[in-house]
This record gives structure tokens, C-alpha cells and sequence, in this order.
């Protein structure tokens, strides 16, 4: 997981502003009352609406948790746009019986500015050949002048350990 949450940090830092430069959509810091457990709770909710979201197909739901630039990478590879990932959703292409998280871990970054949100997800498709599926996630949320906004998603798929190299 580290090598992976270094990608993601990789990426976040090439999202946010540079020191010294306030975010162009986001240029109000964190409320001062608020706590780093309150930040995190609320992005916890956040994933827990998207979840539902991903699930029931609530495409306004999702549309008002993502960024316009949002990239979502899955766990094959194939990279898709905001527009791409809400049409294919909105088109039936993929349908879940299941899509839940099963662990959640938020790191707050820039000043409570942004945060790397990483954990272990679960998901069904409603097809009836499906195959369970289980993998981690990493996400990046950035705080903006209407609220949090998911930027970045990418997954990869948890599998067994292989006992041995087929290549050998």
C-alpha cells in the first residue's frame, strides 16, 4: 500500500497550489473551528454518500461529489473522465448488487486543503455471472468554495499471493 499512497501523493501535490498560492476555486482556508476529526468524519460521510451513489446509480449525487477534472482509474487500467464514468453509469453499462467500503483512512493534506482517502472496498455486479470483487482504493478530495470535491480515483484489485512465477 505504500508504493500506492506514494502515486497518490505524488499526484495530490501536482493538484494543489504551490506554497504561498491560494487554489484558484478554493481560496477560503478550513473554517477555524473545525478539527482535523471533524474534517475527517465528514469526508468519511462523503465516501459513504458515494458509495450509495455508485450503487443506486444517483448520478446528480455523484455529479455534485466530483470535480470537473476528475480522473477515475480502474483497476484494470482504463482511465475515464467525469463525463465518461456518469454516462456509463447513467447507460446501465455496469450495475452492482453490491458496492460498500469495508475500511476507510483519511489523510488530511495542505492545511486541511485537500485530503489522500485510501481503504478496502467490495463491490458485486448485478450481472448473474458476476464474480465477487475486492479491492483498495485511493481517492483525493479537495476543498473547494461549494465544499469537498472528489478529484481522483483509482483502484486495484486485491488478490491472492501466487505460490509460485507461471513465467518460470
Amino acid at each position: 500500500m505504500k508504493s500506492l499512497t506514494g502515486i497518490a501523493l505524488c499526484l495530490a501535490m501536482q493538484l494543489l497550489p504551490a506554497p504561498g498560492r491560494a487554489a484558484v476555486q478554493n481560496d477560503r482556508p478550513a473554517a477555524a473551528t473545525e478539527t482535523p476529526a471533524h474534517v475527517q468524519s465528514v469526508l468519511q460521510a462523503l465516501e459513504r454518500q458515494r458509495a450509495t451513489a455508485i450503487l443506486q446509480r444517483d448520478i446528480p449525487t455523484l455529479r455534485s461529489l466530483m470535480d470537473r477534472q476528475y480522473a477515475h482509474i480502474e483497476s484494470r487500467g482504463r482511465a475515464r473522465s467525469k463525463t465518461e464514468l456518469l454516462t456509463a453509469l447513467e447507460r446501465g453499462d455496469f450495475r452492482f448488487r453490491v458496492y460498500e467500503n469495508e475500511s476507510i483512512e483519511v489523510q488530511l493534506l495542505d492545511n486541511g486543503g485537500a485530503a489522500l482517502v485510501t481503504g478496502i472496498f467490495r463491490s458485486l455486479l448485478a450481472e448473474g455471472s458476476a464474480k465477487p470483487f475486492r479491492g483498495r482504493f485511493v481517492r483525493i478530495w479537495v476543498r473547494q468554495g461549494d465544499g469537498w470535491k472528489n478529484t481522483y480515483h483509482q483502484t486495484t484489485e486485491i488478490r491472492p499471493a501466487q505460490s509460485s512465477c507461471p513465467c518460470e
